[in-house]
């Protein structure tokens, strides 16, 4: 006896009855649910957004112009009343002004009215002795602070041999005096030393004095270089103040070191002989000083300047010298 094959089957049929069952309700849901899916999406589509936000922004616009037609009006409106403003004030002002020029006119007419007339003032009686009119005293030199009223200038220079190695200073020295004299002076220089034949003075012009121009300026620098191109011997200051003061010139400046030998002025120390030269003097000139060189070195060359020149009404200045001289 053959033996049967035995079929084996996944599903029976009722499982396939209840599956076709169930797609089919679910088929039916859905075909009964679709127009509210579909007008969701169309809501949530963005050309539904887009086609809103164009909405809003024509909105937007049509106010936007009623807005600027709104400010317009308003601005036009201010400036009207602006306008109008101003022409009240113009208005206003020209009433007032008018108003002040005819008080202003009133008021002149009533002084009119009411002014006495004065009498004639008396002509002045002039006076037969007027009195002088002083002239203001003017300083004619200056030098470095130096200064003096007189108008005949003698610039005396020491020629000793201690003045060796200061000629720059002694230089620059006579040429600010001379620089500094005015058309209105006259001058003279002199050079003066004791030597071995005795006391010696050189001198520019030869006799009297020579008045202040251009030419005379450069030749009595010219004569000063070669004074100082001579130094030598010893200081006869003496001897020198004795023709100077008896000679022309009403202020006599010394250029020196302030460095007198005794045995050149008949054994002198400084002090004696400035007093000697006062005494001399006795006023009738003025006597400057002016020392040069490495004056601190030497005891007493300021104090023997600076006595001479307060004696005898002139004044003193110092000018130091960065080159040493012979004598240091």
């Amino acid at each position: 006896m053959k033996k049967r094959a035995r079929e084996i089957e996944v599903f029976s049929m009722s499982s396939i009855d209840l599956f076709a069952a169930a797609m089919g309700a679910f088929a039916l849901l859905t075909i009964v649910l679709m127009p509210f899916y579909q007008k969701e999406i169309q809501e949530r589509t963005p050309e539904n957004a887009i086609a809103d936000l164009a909405r809003a922004a024509q909105e937007s616009a049509v106010e936007t112009k009623e807005q600027k037609k709104a400010l317009s009006k308003k601005r036009d409106a201010a400036s009207a009343n602006v306008s109008d403003i101003k022409s009240e004030e113009q208005k206003l002002l020209a009433k007032l002004r008018a108003a002040e020029a005819a008080m202003l006119e009133k008021m002149a007419k009533a002084r009119a009215a009411s002014a006495v007339p004065l009498p004639e003032p008396p002509e002045p009686i002039p006076d037969p002795k007027p009195a002088p009119v002083e002239a203001e005293e003017l300083v004619s030199f200056r030098f470095l602070g130096m200064k003096t009223k007189k108008d005949d200038i003698v610039v005396a220079l020491d020629m000793n041999k201690c003045m060796g190695g200061h000629e720059d200073s002694v230089n620059r020295a006579i040429e600010r005096i001379v620089e500094s004299l005015q058309s209105n002076h006259a001058m003279q220089i002199i050079g003066f030393q004791q030597t071995d034949s005795g006391a010696r003075t050189r001198n520019w012009p030869s006799s009297g004095l020579r008045n202040v121009n251009s030419t005379s300026r450069k030749e009595a620098l010219s004569f000063s270089k070669g004074l100082t191109r001579q130094f030598g011997g010893s200081a006869s200051m003496l001897d020198a103040f004795r023709k100077m003061i008896n000679g022309p010139g009403q202020a006599i400046f010394l250029v020196s070191d302030g460095l007198p030998n005794p045995s050149a002025n008949n054994g002198m120390q400084p002090n004696q002989l400035a007093r000697e030269i006062t005494r001399m003097n006795n006023g009738r000139k003025e006597i400057h000083t002016i020392v040069v060189g490495n004056y601190f070195d030497y005891r007493g060359t300021v104090e023997f300047m600076e006595n001479l020149s307060n004696m005898n009404e002139g004044q003193f200045m110092a000018l130091a010298s960065g080159r040493t001289g012979v004598c240091d």
